[in-house]
């Protein structure tokens, strides 16, 4: 099997992987493909100019009553066939098969441009043979490599193979005299043709060709895997904040239950009040919409206070201050986050009242303390968490603001340590509190409705 064959056939078997690839990762290369044939067209276009100028530069070295002039002919096609692809990929009608015959089209107009030297310059048909404007078809080759669609690249080479193949064939059949010889010396001193030389010249546009086309392959794989990664990354920073979404895809070793940090950190808990009696009375889409309108609200201001949310809990939400990254004013931080909760939910409640709509409250339970940030689950369902006595305190507290008709509760060290940390708000303290589930009694300071 040829070098040629085994290329083409692992660029199809490549293809058919790339094709099993989701729709909107194939949709994210057909859109990088898109801006690779305009920047194919642009490279096309700014050689064309340099070369016409360069041209225009230049002594002629022929007639000037020659039958015809093959670099402006053959630029002037080219940069036309350049327009016209150029013209049908910005309003959107470059379909593959136009992709395919601009190739081969610009390929031909280069073949064409050397077998009209001869003409030019008025010598017999195997000049052509000698023109240094044969180094152009490794340009035109190596531009379609831009694209990042090996079939081009293989394309391209084939036109050029063939190319020259049918200009030798013309040479061979429209030569005067004895048009072959077997001494180099002499095939580069004169217009005989010298098969070795020709054969080397079919051999590198081969050999190059199936080079480029293989090593385009291997090259779309992985940026191929590189546009999945990357919309892997997009779809976890849905699923989790972008420290962790960052921890997960950067971690030089694989996520394995055990693996955690022990962090200073704040914990809050955030709970819609009245929420199990609207999901008696709303239906399903109002329902949703509520939780909707309540997240949105809520998670926007723990983050832009440094915060990270943990989970949501059905109408709770775990945020963590201090867990995910440190945060040496991770309690002042928290409670100015639960401050600005609370104001939005103010003016989330009256507008929702106005309406007509149910405008539940929100509570919240506070703690700080060590923590262990890290990795849970059985080694195939993972999932980042914070655990620590911290997490079950601002939990209880949270479910304590019924008894004491608050509606957030902090313990008062939490509240020490943010206001040594920076934090300008007062907070009543209410001593000595027996809190469900907690032994001892707890000194907390409170938000009043």
């Amino acid at each position: 099997m040829s070098t040629l064959t085994q290329a083409f056939l692992s660029i199809l078997r490549r293809r058919v992987r790339v094709d099993a690839w989701p729709a909107r990762v194939q949709r994210e290369l057909e859109r990088e493909q898109y801006r690779s044939e305009l920047l194919v067209t642009a490279v096309q276009l700014l050689v064309v100019a340099v070369l016409a100028m360069l041209y225009a530069l230049t002594p002629p070295g022929f007639s000037p009553d020659a039958p015809i002039r093959a670099v402006p002919l053959g630029l002037t096609l080219f940069a036309a066939a350049a327009f016209v692809r150029l013209y049908l990929a910005v309003t959107g009608q470059l379909q593959r098969w136009m992709v395919g015959t601009t190739v081969v089209t610009e390929m031909a107009v280069l073949i064409f441009v050397i077998w009209a030297y001869h003409l030019q310059y008025e010598q017999p048909a195997p000049f052509s043979l000698k023109c240094t404007e044969f180094a152009y078809v490794f340009i035109l080759i190596a531009l379609r490599t831009l694209r990042f669609e090996p079939v081009w690249v293989v394309l391209s080479g084939l036109t050029a193979a063939a190319g020259w193949l049918a200009l030798l064939a013309y040479a061979l059949t429209h030569a005067h005299g004895n048009a072959v010889t077997w001494d180099y010396v002499t095939s580069l001193r004169s217009t005989q043709i010298h098969f070795g030389g020709e054969l080397d010249k079919v051999l590198a546009i081969v050999a190059t060709t199936a080079v480029l086309a293989l090593a385009l392959a291997r090259a779309r794989h992985f940026v191929i895997l590189s546009v999945s990664g990357q919309q892997a990354v997009t779809d976890l920073s849905m699923f989790f904040d972008d420290p962790v979404a960052d921890r997960i895809t950067r971690s030089d070793v694989p996520a394995m239950p055990g693996q955690a940090d022990m962090r200073e950190a704040t914990i809050v808990f955030f709970d819609m009040r009245g929420f199990t009696e609207a999901s008696r009375t709303l239906c399903v889409t109002d329902l949703v919409a509520l939780l909707r309108e309540y997240q949105q609200l809520i998670v926007p201001i723990i983050r832009s206070h440094g915060g990270s949310i943990d989970k949501f809990l059905g109408d709770g939400i775990l945020a963590s201050f201090g867990a995910v990254a440190l945060d040496t004013r991770h309690a002042a931080n928290a409670l100015r986050a639960v401050d600005a909760v609370m104001r939005a939910v103010d003016d989330w409640r009256a507008a929702r009242s106005l309406s007509g709509q149910k405008a539940p409250d929100v509570g919240a339970g506070i703690a700080s303390g060590p923590v262990l940030f890290g990795v849970v689950g059985d080694g195939k369902r993972l999932e980042y968490t914070v655990i620590g006595d911290a997490v079950n305190l601002a939990a209880k507290l949270e479910k304590h603001n019924k008894a004491e008709r608050t509606r957030a509760i902090a313990p008062h060290a939490t509240y020490a340590q943010a206001v040594a940390q920076g934090y300008a708000g007062i907070r009543p303290t209410r001593l000595a509190r027996s809190v469900s589930g907690v032994t001892g009694r707890v000194d907390v300071a409170v938000w009043v409705s």
